[in-house]
């Protein structure tokens, strides 16, 4: 993966935030750096986690926000459950590729094993073919005011990049948009996004920093909350849900300073990615 200096990284994000151009750095990604560019040899585990509770349905329909420009994961449900699932997916603003689609769909098919499904040109044909509507832009308030229920609904690396009031006003809404008996199912990444293009630091890095400081590095590009796994779960039960399931991934390595604001006391406060399935009450 291509590397750069997690600094002269953030530096760059604010520059093309500033000038307001988001397609500059989505073409940065897919012909400079190739991070956009689709690699897709085995089945994500991230997948699996959601599969598993989706199956448990006879049919049902999926909401899910933040889902990124190549749709794979939604594309993966579509090959494993077919006619049984109905998904619609939402974004603040249209990300979605048709070229890294139609990849993400050549690649999956293969890993799995399956034939594939029909080559895409544009949004109404991924809908009639994948059983996937894609609606961006879009936020959540927009699918509430609409009335639309679902059984469930997911969402994968992207609670992370919420501030808490969002959240909050999230998961207010989720509540009214997921059925009864519906379920949430939400995994997280809790490491320093930046570690990911720069192996120089690790894995909690920013950590370290206060929230003043931390703001010189925190662009609406890369937008990082840095909420550890303890804070999701007051989170949740504060605001009336039943935590069906809970999983705790990996434990990194803390730097060798840590910002008041974090509980160096508390082991949950290194956890590097987790996972809730949740229940509204």
């Amino acid at each position: 993966m291509f590397q750069i200096n997690w600094k002269i990284k953030a530096f760059l994000y604010r520059v093309l935030f500033f000038l307001k151009v988001e397609r500059a750095l989505f073409f940065i990604q897919k012909k400079i750096t190739k991070s956009a560019n689709i690699n897709i040899d085995k089945v994500n585990e991230n997948w699996k986690y959601h599969l598993k509770y989706l199956q448990s349905f006879n049919s049902i329909t999926v909401l899910e926000f933040g889902a990124g420009k190549s749709l794979e994961q939604n594309i993966f449900f579509s090959y494993q459950l077919n006619d049984k699932l109905f998904q619609t997916v939402i974004d603040v603003s249209n990300m979605l590729d048709i070229d890294l689609f139609n990849q993400a769909s050549d690649q999956v098919a293969t890993i799995l094993k399956k034939n594939r499904k029909a080559f895409v040109q544009s949004i109404d044909e991924i809908k009639k073919n994948y059983n996937i509507e894609y609606i961006a832009p879009c936020d959540i308030e927009k699918i509430e005011r609409s009335g639309l229920k679902f059984d469930a609904c997911i969402s994968t690396t992207t609670l992370e990049h919420l501030p808490l009031s969002k959240l909050e006003n999230l998961f207010i809404s989720l509540k009214k948009i997921v059925k009864k008996n519906g379920i949430i199912s939400s995994l997280i990444d809790y490491s320093d996004h930046y570690c990911h293009t720069d192996k120089k630091i690790g894995p909690l890095n920013f950590l370290q920093f206060s929230e003043e400081d931390w703001k010189k590095y925190n662009t609406p590009y890369l937008f990082q909350n840095r909420l550890r796994h303890q804070d999701y779960r007051n989170l949740f039960l504060q605001m009336d849900y039943e935590i069906v399931e809970e999983k705790r991934g990996t434990i990194g390595a803390p730097p060798k300073t840590i910002s008041d604001k974090f509980d160096i006391n508390n082991k949950e406060t290194n956890i590097l990615w987790g996972h809730f399935l949740l229940k509204p009450k």
